[in-house]
């Protein structure tokens, strides 16, 4: 399992997650299967345009997917002497250049609002309603999305709506800045905390308080991080396609992107992979859908 660079373990015990400070690893200790509903759910609702004030285009073209693992290793001892694994980023190779159809992608996270008019339900543990929701599984994150005539992003997808047609390591530029984005900052209460960096957040960030990248969206960077769609492996970016790739056919563990307001500044850019079980519920994980033209 690749440690999402923060130290902490979840483990879903009889329900609730507790937090273990310590080991640098994201330990999951259920493992998933192929979901049948995946494979045989029958067509989504149909899609209606999305509002101007909803979701953004992201053109399509080519962008640069991937990060190097040298590179990746070296930002994280900057903050962190010590403390990180170079095994942790090989995933993020081999760097290509990848073709993307145009889509359109939600410009927020989804608000535990928004769910809870959807689903009829918040399994959230920090509350708020302008909070993005969070603790939900990757099929709950999906059912959302179907119920609306979206669907989660592809992995491909979500790195080129992140990157905000930027090629440097953050969408904003080569390094971590103050007020960008929700992570483990001088605020967080987390041992390995960055002192040198002020989000104004000890937790979650209501959705919309950093500025968009370069696309119009928000918070692609950190507070929580999103399920997407594919299947993870490790050595995916050595058979990929090179357009519109859509995941492996099959697998344990879910990716899921973007980092959350408990990781490293390092595990925030745009190239960083993560994957869970995609049963589990996990304070720092929440969404947001994409839709086809």
């Amino acid at each position: 399992m690749k440690s999402p660079k923060g130290f902490w373990n979840v483990q879903p015990i009889a329900g609730t997650v507790y937090y273990l400070a310590g080991t640098f690893f994201a330990v999951f200790m259920a493992f998933g299967a192929t979901f049948p509903s995946e494979l045989h759910a029958g067509p989504a609702s149909p899609p209606e345009k999305p509002s101007d004030s909803s979701m953004v285009l992201i053109p399509a073209g080519k962008f640069i997917a991937g990060f190097s693992t040298d590179l990746a290793y070296r930002l994280c001892l900057k903050d962190h002497e010590g403390q990180c694994r170079k095994s942790w980023f090989e995933d993020e190779e081999p760097i290509r250049s990848i073709q993307m159809d145009a889509f359109y992608m939600d410009k927020f996270e989804i608000t535990q609002k928004e769910f809870q008019q959807v689903m009829k339900m918040n399994p959230s543990e920090i509350k708020g309603p302008r909070f993005p929701v969070h603790s939900v599984t990757w099929e709950e994150a999906r059912t959302y999305c179907r119920k609306l005539g979206k669907r989660l992003p592809t992995e491909a997808e979500w790195e080129r709506a992140a990157r905000g047609g930027a090629s440097s390591y953050f969408s904003w530029g080569n390094r971590m800045q103050s007020k960008r984005a929700n992570f483990c900052d001088r605020h967080c209460e987390k041992r390995w905390r960055e002192k040198s960096f002020d989000d104004g957040f000890t937790k979650l960030a209501p959705v919309g308080s950093f500025d968009p990248n370069g696309f119009g969206l928000h918070d692609m960077a950190g507070n929580v991080y999103e399920w997407v769609q594919d299947w993870y492996r490790e050595d995916y970016y050595q058979y990929r396609p090179l357009k519109n790739p859509q995941g492996p056919v099959n697998g344990k563990h879910k990716v899921m992107r973007g980092g959350s307001w408990l990781n490293y500044s390092v595990g925030i850019r745009p190239a960083d992979r993560t994957d869970a079980d995609p049963e589990d519920r996990m304070p720092i994980t929440g969404f947001r859908c994409a839709r086809s033209l």
